[in-house]
């Protein structure tokens, strides 16, 4: 059960004590049975951290470890003692509970605004911690984040707080198996068994640093992985001929109106994520959303391919028919629905990873404000395509030609309403 921070008393110091859980005894015997108390870091430990920063782009994160008196990082970025006083931490209060700890802002609650950490440097604001288990179910305690403003997280930011959460517990049950290893190896018992052990203690730790991998990978492109990995930067690059794909909602401020904040967000997760589908399936690659517009491109970040404009294309008819079958659908059921534009542009751009606390792959030049204008310019269930990309496509689809459109900050344009594939 989460703690209710208005049923707490203040001490004359100011603060909320820390509570102690009703299996304290057992707790800390888990604990130090683990043999992790004051031990050197550890890479396994060290990646879950690093992937905590990267994904929520908080500057403080840790795994923490509750023990009588103190909190002891067995890994940590953004902090530079190894250990704190237990009776003014977060954490404490974090494994007092099943769920993730969220503090939105440390000045607005009772157990914490009084907080040397929160009223003096660092000026802590926002905290979110995730219970930890060791393998015996005993709450021994936390990864978490912090960060000096306030901040909010989402239902879907907690499940993935919380998947971080597993791997630590995953580790500290590699840990718990790794010392009864080595009492079995001492004792010159089952050697042969624990052999066996050892081999699958590797496997489950590949499996998770495949896991995190996985996480790192919904992120960047799959080829910028390893480089930031390997190399903590990956290097801009020009890209001499790109497609790229922007679409926005028509009607999207219209219909928004009209529903409630849970049928929009709905709504426009189910036409991202099928987006996304079809990106995947003709192997483009999505750069971002913004608002209700969508970025793609094809051919980069790898080698450039000869049908590049035509795989785009294929997708934009995908994401076109398939926005045309719902508005149908839903007009048939008298319901508000948004349509789509689509345009297409082609030319050089310069792709990079931004950002230290959030990491973005982003694109820039002026291929991509071009195609923005493209975008702009077209009209609801149609694709609109500038010459250039055009002259790409042209002996493979019905077109019609527009002429030259007025653009802002682009003067005439020459543009194509692209129909269909011959």
């Amino acid at each position: 059960m989460a703690e209710d921070p208005t049923c707490f008393v203040q001490h004359a110091n100011g603060h909320v004590p820390s509570p102690i859980p009703s299996d304290e005894v057992a707790r800390l015997a888990e604990l130090h049975s683990l043999k992790i108390l004051d031990t050197a870091s550890e890479e396994r430990f060290d990646r879950i951290v690093r992937l905590t920063t990267l994904l929520f782009g908080a500057p403080i994160a840790a795994v923490s470890l509750v023990d009588r008196h103190r909190q002891w990082f067995k890994s940590r970025i953004g902090i530079e003692p190894t250990e704190t006083p237990r009776n003014v931490s977060f954490c404490a209060h974090t494994i007092m509970q099943d769920e993730a700890l969220v503090v939105n802002d440390a000045r607005q609650d009772i157990r914490f605004a009084n907080l040397p950490p929160v009223l003096e440097e660092p000026y802590l604001r926002f905290y979110a911690g995730q219970p930890v288990s060791a393998p015996g179910g005993h709450k021994v305690g936390t990864l978490c984040m912090l960060d000096i403003r306030p901040r909010q997280l989402l239902p879907r930011d907690l499940k993935v707080l919380k998947e971080l959460g597993a791997l630590v517990e995953h580790e500290l049950d590699m840990q718990n198996r790794i010392a009864l290893q080595r009492e079995a190896l001492e004792a010159k018992e089952a050697l042969a068994s624990a052999e066996r052990t050892l081999a699958q203690t590797v496997a489950d730790l590949q499996a998770a640093k495949d896991r995190s991998d996985t996480l790192l990978a919904n992120i960047l492109p799959a080829g910028l992985v390893a480089e930031l990995r390997d190399h903590g930067h990956v290097e801009p690059i020009r890209h001499e001929e790109v497609a790229v794909m922007f679409t926005d909602f028509a009607g999207f401020t219209r219909v928004a109106a009209d529903w409630s904040p849970r049928q929009l967000i709905d709504e426009l997760n189910e036409c991202f994520c099928h987006f996304d589908w079809v990106i995947g399936k003709h192997g483009l690659e999505k750069l971002k959303t913004i608002g209700d517009g969508y970025l793609a491109v094809s051919g980069m970040p790898g080698q450039p391919r000869p049908d590049d404009a035509l795989r785009l294309l294929r997708a934009a008819f995908e994401i076109r028919d398939f926005i045309a079958e719902r508005k149908a659908a839903a007009e048939q059921r008298g319901q508000p629905c948004w349509d789509v534009r689509i345009g297409l542009h082609l030319g050089p751009l310069v792709a990079g990873v931004v950002g230290v606390r959030k990491l973005a792959y982003d694109v820039w030049g002026d291929t991509v404000n071009t195609a923005s204008r493209i975008e702009n310019s077209s009209l609801p269930g149609r694709i609109n395509a500038s010459a250039v990309f055009h002259a790409k496509v042209k002996d493979a689809v019905v077109s019609e030609a527009r002429g030259c459109i007025s653009c802002k900050h682009k003067g005439d344009v020459e543009m194509f309403f692209i129909d269909a594939l011959k």
